[in-house]
């Protein structure tokens, strides 16, 4: 029986609208059997571990003890890719995993080659949440801001799902798993299970469970209640 195995991704620690508070509480009640695969931007871009509140620096020295007791994974995104921890303890550093021969996991930036193309276009979107977050006040992120604008969100979404699922199937893999985008999501393309884990910036906060060979998408809440027996968030939807 293979280890039992929960990916999360996108905490963004250093962010004021990361739900640090609902992810501590996560760790601290994940069953003691369960492998933990952070994949990718634990970290904001801007932030350091000296810069962080004292609440957010916890939740990484819950990590570094964590990991002398189960295999802990933290696979880099875009966010953290150059992020150096402070004695990381046992934490294995990464770019992508892959567990039991079947379920490729990387964070998804590799697989999105729209944004690097569209940045003078999306200039205007980006100067109007810098209105919000800094004259208005708002404390959206910028991923939940650009889901204002589905014209762009949904394509970028499509965009990276069918890339990491063809980016699996060449590595004759059956799934794949990604964040980057914080949309959580569990299809089928073409007979290639694709999910991704959302985020930890928004309510409802998602984990992918593998658990003995079935991969199901679970509200964490719900997962740690009951994580062999509960039915899945999201049931897998065929896409083209």
């Amino acid at each position: 029986m293979s280890v039992r195995t929960f990916i999360i991704s996108d905490i963004h620690l250093g962010s004021r609208q990361s739900r640090v508070a609902d992810f501590m509480a996560f760790l601290e009640t994940l069953p003691p059997d369960v492998r933990l695969v952070l994949n990718g931007d634990v970290m904001t871009h801007y932030a350091s571990e000296d810069s962080l509140p004292a609440d957010h620096a916890a939740v990484l020295d819950r990590l570094r003890a964590m990991s002398l007791d189960r295999e802990l994974i933290w696979l880099r995104g875009n966010n953290d890719r150059h992020f150096t921890m402070k004695d990381p303890r046992k934490i294995i550093f990464a770019a992508d995993y892959t567990v039991d021969n079947r379920l490729f996991v990387a964070h998804g930036d590799r697989f999105d080659h729209l944004m690097p193309m569209l940045r003078l276009v999306l200039i205007p979107l980006r100067l109007v949440y810098e209105f919000c977050t800094r004259v208005v006040g708002s404390k959206t992120h910028v991923a939940s801001f650009a889901k204002r604008f589905p014209w762009v969100y949904n394509v970028l979404n499509g965009h990276v799902a069918r890339n990491a699922v063809g980016y699996a199937r060449k590595q004759g893999l059956s799934a794949v798993t990604c964040g980057h985008t914080h949309h959580p999501e569990a299809s089928r393309y073409d007979g290639i299970q694709y999910f991704n884990t959302g985020c930890w910036t928004e309510h409802a906060t998602r984990v992918l469970v593998v658990d003995d060979g079935r991969m199901t998408l679970h509200e964490t809440s719900q997962a740690i209640r009951c994580p062999r027996t509960a039915a899945p968030l999201v049931q897998a939807e065929s896409r083209q």
